[in-house]
């Protein structure tokens, strides 16, 4: 009957240290592998404000998830930031600097040229989205109109449209993590386009594109980078057109 008693116990003892392995290996995995985005929020609630950590879903970024994890954000409804595009190529290179302020679905985006000049354009997001172009201090402005609505304020600001890592075929995915990168934890994004390589850091706080790259032969010939949002209402004159009319 002892003999019963102690093979009883022993067995037991072996399943509950197994189960305690796997516990703790299921925990590694958790905090190793995974990362934590937040659900969609209402416009009048902040990044960070209490409540959120009750509505947060958790996922693992690879491949086969990252375009999910790139549609669980969004980009906030009312910000202003800075962003600096390079360009690269055989024996040169060239800079732009680009103040970006949006509202809703109003984007004005203030370039600095290579002559010192600045080109002011305003984007009207919709379809068809209307976009006016004036330089430095002068009344005289340009409408242009295009069927494609926050892709042409991405345009106009020489930025790629990240959200298209949505769609992006599993084939050409070369890499996808989560990454501490430029000044926050980012989804990173590296994929193939033809004879092209495009790598993109995507703000899990702020939704925005923080940086990206395009590579041909492993040669960046592309960067853009971001600087820190400010992400607050805007102010409504911004989005006049120099004559103090509105561009809609």
């Amino acid at each position: 009957m002892d003999k019963r008693r102690m093979t009883y116990m022993t067995m037991g003892f072996g399943v509950l240290l197994l189960l305690v392995m796997i516990l703790l290996v299921w925990g590694g995995r958790r905090q190793s592998g995974q990362i934590v985005l937040p659900e969609s929020q209402s416009d009048s609630t902040g990044p960070g404000e209490d409540g959120t950590a009750s509505r947060l879903d958790t996922i693992s970024i690879t491949p086969e998830t990252v375009g999910p994890a790139v549609g669980a954000l969004a980009r906030p409804a009312a910000y202003s930031r800075t962003q600096t595009v390079e360009t690269f190529w055989s024996g040169g290179s060239g800079q732009t600097v680009i103040q970006v302020y949006v509202s809703g679905s109003r984007t004005r985006l203030d370039e600095t040229m290579q002559d010192g000049s600045v080109r002011h354009t305003l984007v009207e997001g919709g379809a068809p989205s209307v976009t006016g172009v004036w330089y430095d201090d002068e009344t005289e402005w340009v409408r242009l109109r295009s069927e494609e609505g926050q892709t042409s304020a991405d345009r106009a600001g020489r930025m790629p449209t990240y959200e298209t890592v949505r769609e992006l075929r599993m084939a050409d995915i070369l890499q996808a993590d989560y990454r501490e990168a430029y000044g926050g934890e980012c989804i990173y994004v590296e994929s193939r386009d033809g004879a092209y390589t495009e790598r993109y850091w995507v703000r899990m706080d702020s939704g925005l594109l923080a940086a990206a790259e395009r590579l041909w032969q492993d040669q960046v010939v592309y960067r853009l980078t971001a600087g820190e949002p400010v992400i607050s209402p805007q102010e409504e004159s911004l989005f006049l057109l120099p004559d103090g009319s509105a561009l809609s």
